[in-house]
C-alpha cells in the first residue's frame, strides 16, 4: 500500500458516491474523504426517483462525476443505464487487491460493501489489526491484520432472522428487536426477542475472542445500520458510520 494513501486521502473532485446495498443505496458526496453528506434511499426505488431525493438535498452540478458500487447486479445495472457513460465511475477489483492483499476465492466474490470497509480500516489504522463488523441485511465480521485480509464470517442479518421465523412458522409473530433483552422471555413475543438478541451477542462476542486469540491487539469497528444499537453490546468497540463511504472514497484515487 502506497504510505501517503494510507496518512491521508486526496481530493478526487466533485463526485456523487452511489453505494448500492442489499436494503438500502447510499448517495453521498465529501471534499475529504472523511465528512459526507449523504442520503439513504430504498434500493427498490427506481434510481431516477433516489436522485430526485438527492437534489433536493444539494442541487446538481454539470461537472460531476458519479461513483458507482454495490452488491445488487439488477440494480447497478439500472443506475448505469440512467448515468451518463462519460462521467460514471466503478471501482477497479486491482486497485482493491494491490491495497488490501487477500487470499479470497474467487477474488470477485468479495463484496463491494466489505471491500470498501477494509479498504478504510486498511488506510486509517495502517499499524492496527481490525475487526470489522458490518451489521446490515447481511452481517459481515473480517478480520485486518498483518497488512492482509485474513477472512471473516457472514451471518444473517438481524432483521432478515427475525421474520424468517415469522414466515416460516404458522405461529410465530414478526417482531422487532429491542435495544436489550432479557436472558428468558415468558412471552412467544419476548422469547423471540431474547433468543435472537442473544444469539447475536454471543455470536458476535465469540468472533471477537476468537479473532483476538489470533491479534490480541485487533481493535472492533462497527458499522452499517444497526450498529449504533450494539455498540453498548461490545465493549471497547468503535462505531464509525462512513466505514463504507470513506474506503469507497479511497478506493477511487489515483
Amino acid at each position: 500500500m502506497v504510505e501517503c494513501w494510507r496518512r491521508q486521502p486526496a481530493a478526487i473532485g466533485i463526485m456523487i458516491f452511489i453505494a448500492v446495498g442489499n436494503t438500502r443505496t447510499l448517495l453521498a458526496q465529501s471534499n475529504d474523504g472523511l465528512h459526507f453528506q449523504s442520503i439513504s434511499a430504498a434500493t427498490a426505488l427506481h434510481p431516477a426517483h433516489i436522485l430526485q431525493q438527492w437534489e433536493q438535498l444539494r442541487p446538481h452540478a454539470e461537472e460531476e462525476t458519479f461513483a458507482l458500487g454495490g452488491v445488487v447486479p439488477e440494480a447497478l445495472q439500472t443506475w448505469r443505464e440512467l448515468l451518463p457513460e462519460a462521467r460514471l465511475r466503478e471501482p477497479d477489483l486491482a486497485v482493491f487487491n494491490q491495497r488490501v492483499p487477500n487470499a479470497y476465492v474467487p477474488g470477485e466474490a468479495l463484496g463491494f460493501d466489505r471491500r470498501c470497509c477494509l479498504l478504510a480500516a486498511a488506510r486509517d489504522y495502517p499499524a492496527q489489526s481490525s475487526i470489522i463488523i458490518d451489521m446490515g441485511t447481511a452481517i459481515t465480521i473480517d478480520l485486518l491484520a498483518d497488512g492482509r485480509f485474513q477472512g471473516g464470517r457472514i451471518l444473517p442479518g438481524i432483521t432478515m432472522s427475525l421474520h424468517a421465523l415469522f414466515l416460516d412458522t404458522a405461529l410465530l409473530p414478526d417482531m422487532d428487536l429491542p435495544v436489550s433483552a432479557a436472558a428468558l422471555g415468558n412471552s412467544t413475543g419476548a422469547a423471540i426477542q431474547s433468543g435472537v438478541f442473544h444469539l447475536f451477542a454471543d455470536a458476535l462476542q465469540g468472533a471477537i475472542t476468537h479473532f483476538q486469540q489470533m491479534y490480541p491487539d485487533a481493535q472492533v469497528l462497527l458499522t452499517g445500520g444497526d450498529a449504533a444499537l450494539w455498540q453498548a453490546q461490545i465493549p471497547n468497540s468503535q462505531h464509525v458510520p462512513d466505514l463504507l463511504l470513506r474506503g469507497f472514497y479511497g478506493w477511487l484515487q489515483a
